[in-house]
């Protein structure tokens, strides 16, 4: 007997199949199974790393010891695995203000990752220098 209702049964999970990266606002990158398959078995820490020209944000596996090293942490009751990668965010002036899904991409040589949107690689390029402070427009 049908009363007209559709009920609510969760979000169907993709994260094992399709490989996807969600960036957060503030740059925190959300990695479906499938994308963090991609960097290869058993990988629990990456690199992240961002390519000016064409906008790329790249996640490689790194070692334990490895500078730059971020965990790949559980989401809790999901497949996803979190990256923080504001550091990388704020050091190339990159900017997420609401979270975007972007198709995961192998970039070869074991990088992964997404190549962002407009405006968040807008403005982007070479960190400022070392104790240099931020220039305001004068109104």
């Amino acid at each position: 007997m049908s009363n007209g209702f559709t009920f609510y049964e969760g979000t169907s999970s993709e994260s094992a199949e399709v490989a996807r990266v969600t960036v957060r606002k503030g740059g925190i990158l959300v990695l479906t199974a499938a994308a963090v398959a991609m960097l290869g078995d058993g990988v629990e820490r990456v690199q992240v790393g961002f390519n000016p020209e064409t906008g790329a944000i790249g996640l490689r596996a790194a070692d334990e010891g490895a500078r730059g090293a971020y965990g790949l942490r559980q989401q809790k009751g999901s497949l996803s695995r979190l990256v923080d990668g504001k550091r990388v965010f704020a050091h190339h002036r990159l900017t997420a203000d609401k979270a975007r899904r972007y198709e995961a991409q192998d970039f070869g040589d074991g990088v992964v990752g997404i190549v962002l949107e407009p405006p968040a690689a807008n403005g982007a390029g070479d960190p400022p220098a070392r104790g240099a402070k931020a220039k305001t427009k004068k109104r």
